[in-house]
């Protein structure tokens, strides 16, 4: 048995992997503060996504979901947005979403598809416009045509954008060796 199967085996996170998830959860933080394109009050196009799936795809659906939530609260907290639970508990969803659907799998064009539509369908137009619905009493109708439109946009976008980064060689090695 190597060292790596027998890592696999226990579960047990090493000083390299608490190290890894640090890294990573100060990247998502970091990259929340590109700024997104915004359409209307609703609608917003950004990259979060990519630290959410890069954690997934490295550590897995749990620890994905742990990393998410750490950072919709952190986050939330250092840009002052209204807390409401229910966005974190879609980042705790997109996390496990992308972990179950990434780790330890061939990572192809049907699989990355096939991982942001449920993302886009369940997370983004399911429970985010409820919570949208829920926070601003705005009526379905006010809002739902322009974030499906955006969500129709982002499936494609977000799709090729994760494709092309697990395809890159750097992307690719960094996985195979810090991969939980």
């Amino acid at each position: 048995m190597n060292k790596t199967t027998k890592r696999y085996q226990t579960g047990k996170l090493s000083a390299l992997n608490i190290t890894v998830l640090g890294v990573v959860l100060a990247f998502r933080i970091l990259i929340t503060f590109v700024p997104a394109f915004s359409v209307g009050n609703y609608v917003e196009i950004g990259i979060g996504f990519i630290g959410a799936a890069l954690t997934g795809a490295l550590f897995g659906p749990w620890y994905a979901m742990i990393v998410s939530v750490a950072n919709d609260l952190i986050t939330t907290s250092m840009q002052g947005y209204q807390f409401f639970i229910g966005f974190t508990l879609s980042a705790a969803l997109g996390g496990l979403i992308y972990g179950y659907m990434l780790w330890r799998k061939e990572i192809t064009w049907k699989r990355v598809f096939t991982t942001v539509l449920i993302i886009t369908l369940v997370v983004n137009l399911g429970l985010n416009s409820l919570w949208i619905r829920i926070m601003y009493g705005q009526a379905w109708i006010a809002f739902m045509p322009a974030r499906i439109a955006k969500n129709a946009v982002s499936l494609v976008l977000n799709t090729v954008i994760l494709k092309l980064l697990f395809d890159n060689p750097t992307v690719k090695r960094m996985i195979e060796k810090y991969r939980f």
